[in-house]
Order: C-alpha cells, then structure tokens, then sequence
C-alpha cells in the first residue's frame, strides 16, 4: 500500500518511514529492529507492524512486557487504520499519508557534467533501516495536517508525563495515615483533573485527645502545584514546632506569610486549619479559599462555617471560629475547589449554597459515600472536565 507513512515520536525528536514496499516493521528496543526505541520500558522484540490478510496494516504485540497501545488501548492484534496512533513506552507511532510519492518532483536539467559519487546515495538507501530522513524531512515538516499531529502527540506525552510526575511528587509527600485519634474518625478524599496535585491536607496529633487537622491548597497546575503544595504541608508542621500554642487562625496567617516568600510572585494560599480539643471542642482557623462546613445531627441542618472559594477581601484575613461536636455530627473541611470549580464555558461556580446542598440531602450516609457524592456533584457541575483540583476531609465524632 504505497503512499502511507509512520510517524515515530518520542519524548525528544520525532522521525520518519515510509512504508512503500515493507511487509512488515518491527519495533523495539534491540538494533535489530527497524524502529529502535530506546527505552527501559519497550522489551527487545516489542511489536510488529504488517501488512494484513485482508489488506491494509494491522499491529501485532508480541508478548512484549509492558504492552502496546493503539489509541491508548492495549491490544495484541487489531487493524492499524490511517491516524491510529501504537505506543510503545513513551514513544508514539502514527500511521499517516506520505505527502507525495517518489519522482514527483521534477529533476533539474542536467548541464552535460557526470553526477557527483559519494555516500549521499548510500545514505539515501540506509534511510529507512535507521530512520534518517533528512532529506525529505523540511516538506513533511509543512503539511500542516503531519505537522498537527506531530504538535499534539508532543503535547499530549508532555502533559502525560508532567501528570505522572506531580502524582509521584503527590502520593511521597502526602501523609501516609491519617493518623488514629481515640475519639475522632477521619477520611479524605482528592478529585480533579490532577487528584489534588496543588492540594493539601494533614492530620497531626497535639496530645492523646488533641488533633490538629488542616486542608490547603496552592494555585498553579502541574509539578509545579504539587512541589508547591508539598512545601505548604511541611511548612506547616514547622510552624507547629516553633508556635505549637497559636491558635488556628494564626497559625494560617503565619503559613501564609512564611510562604510568601518562597512561591512564585502571585501565588494564592489557601487554608483551613481544625484544632480539636478532647474530641468536641473545635476551633477554626482560615485563611483564603478553603473553607468549612457542619452537620449538626440534632436539627438535621447543614451551617456553612466559611464558604470555600472565597475571592473577596475579607477573606485574605484569617478567620477565627469556634463550635462543638456532638455525638452524630459531621464536621468536612473542604480546599478551595470545592467552591471555585466552574461549568464548562461559563463563570457560574459550583459554591457554597450547592455544595451545602449536596452535603445535606444525605449526611448520613457512610464516610466514603458521602465524599465521593461530594466529588461526583462537583464533577458534574463542570460536565464531568474539573479544570481544578479539590480535597476534602471529613472529621467525626468516635
């Protein structure tokens, strides 16, 4: 099937094959392939790209360990269609048409001398075993629907890979345990495009029935968020060492202030800070977007003690609130984008009166129910593509 062309991306070049008259091409990570990716994550003889019965190409994994993906599908035989795309670690295959066919281009008229003898001809013909297409790489380059391709695989392995890494950074640095308190039940959870990537939160003990519970969050996207985010955390606990008297809302001033100077110039903290007293008696502290809300199991009702994703000017000032748990109620911390989450192509704003809503037709249900209910709402809101990251945590009486 002549005219049709592979497109080999990798995280750092991108290169060419023209398929014209090769039954079939194979990939992995020995020399002897026609496609050598080196990469610990493609076995030797990963998969091979032929031409099948029925016509066309097909690809065929062959019991490669990490697998092969077409269209981000793991697959051992499927047919390999024009604008598939087969992955092999971190490396993508694009199967498209090849912008002309050889000879199109008119020869120039020749002037009576001999052509020159080189290795220019040698180079030509080992161009397909080792993917050197110098040649005819600048036209490729300028069809512009290669050049797209080309453009959104690199894009798409970039925020791939950037997504992988602020994970890592996320789950090392977050707390392993939420800890265990005599008289107190705790749960988090993380939702959004990133789980949290610029996200917070801890759980730290201040005695045997003293609890210092906090949620936060970092603006940014990315590594970046999560680097951010892990700083905060930490910063914290330093501040418990130095000021492990202040309450709460100082506390969320001085984490304000202390990382001021770190992050990036125009960085928003935020956070919500819990300090617990023999297991009833709570007093908030806040500061920024993250914001608190209670279920008091005796009326049945659902009070917004701070809404989360504030933006006025009040809200740059920590806040200081005081309330008591009592058998049955619920007490859920929540980072900034619970309240700032927005539908697709609008400003409307998930909030607080909707998220105080959601919280209250079912506060009863367990724990892990009642969060992922929280987070489903939400996801919902923006049709089902948060473009933020949120955190909740949910702290109970025992």
């Amino acid at each position: 099937m002549p005219g049709r062309r592979l497109v080999v991306v990798s995280e750092r070049d991108h290169r060419f094959l023209d398929l014209d008259d090769m039954a079939s091409v194979s990939v992995g990570r020995s020399p002897e392939n026609d496609i050598i990716v080196k990469d610990d994550m493609v076995s030797r003889r990963h998969c091979v790209i032929e031409r099948a019965p029925e016509g066309g190409y097909r690809v065929r994994d062959l019991k490669s360990f990490n697998g092969t993906y077409l269209n981000d599908n793991r697959v051992r035989e499927e047919p390999f269609r024009l604008w598939d795309a087969v992955r092999v670690g971190r490396t993508k295959i694009v199967l498209v048409d090849r912008i002309g066919e050889p000879g199109e281009t008119p020869a120039p008229e020749s002037n009576g001398a001999p052509a020159p003898e080189g290795p220019a001809s040698e180079k030509v013909l080992s161009a397909t075993r080792t993917m050197d297409s110098e040649v005819d790489l600048p036209a490729a380059l300028r069809h512009p629907e290669v050049r797209t391709v080309i453009d959104d695989l690199l894009r798409r392995e970039r925020e791939k890979t950037e997504h992988e890494v602020g994970r890592r950074i996320r789950d090392e640095s977050a707390p392993a345990s939420l800890g265990t308190f005599d008289h107190l039940a705790l749960r988090a959870l993380r939702y959004g495009p990133m789980d949290g990537g610029g996200d917070f939160y801890d759980a730290l003990s201040r005695g045997p029935h003293d609890a210092l519970l906090a949620v936060g969050s970092v603006s940014g996207v990315g590594v970046a968020a999560s680097v951010a985010a892990t700083a905060a955390r930490h910063t914290l606990r330093g501040l418990l060492a130095v000021a492990a008297e202040e309450p709460p809302h100082e506390l969320a001033g001085l984490l304000r202030e202390a990382l001021r100077g770190s992050l990036h110039p125009g960085s928003a903290v935020s956070a919500v800070l819990a300090q617990i007293t023999g297991g009833t008696q709570v007093r908030l502290g806040a500061v920024g977007g993250a914001g608190a809300l209670l279920y008091h199991a005796a009326t049945a009702e659902v009070r917004v003690l701070r809404a989360p994703g504030r933006r006025d000017e009040e809200a740059l000032r920590p806040e200081d609130h005081s309330v008591v748990l009592s058998p049955g109620d619920r007490l859920l911390l929540a980072s900034d984008g619970a309240g700032a989450l927005r539908r697709v192509g609008t400003s409307e704003a998930f909030g607080a009166e909707q998220l105080q809503a959601t919280f209250a037709a079912e506060p009863q249900l367990p724990a892990k129910e009642l969060l992922q209910k929280l987070a489903k709402a939400l996801e919902a809101h923006a049709d089902n593509a948060p473009d933020r990251d949120g955190t909740f945590l949910l702290v109970e009486p025992a």
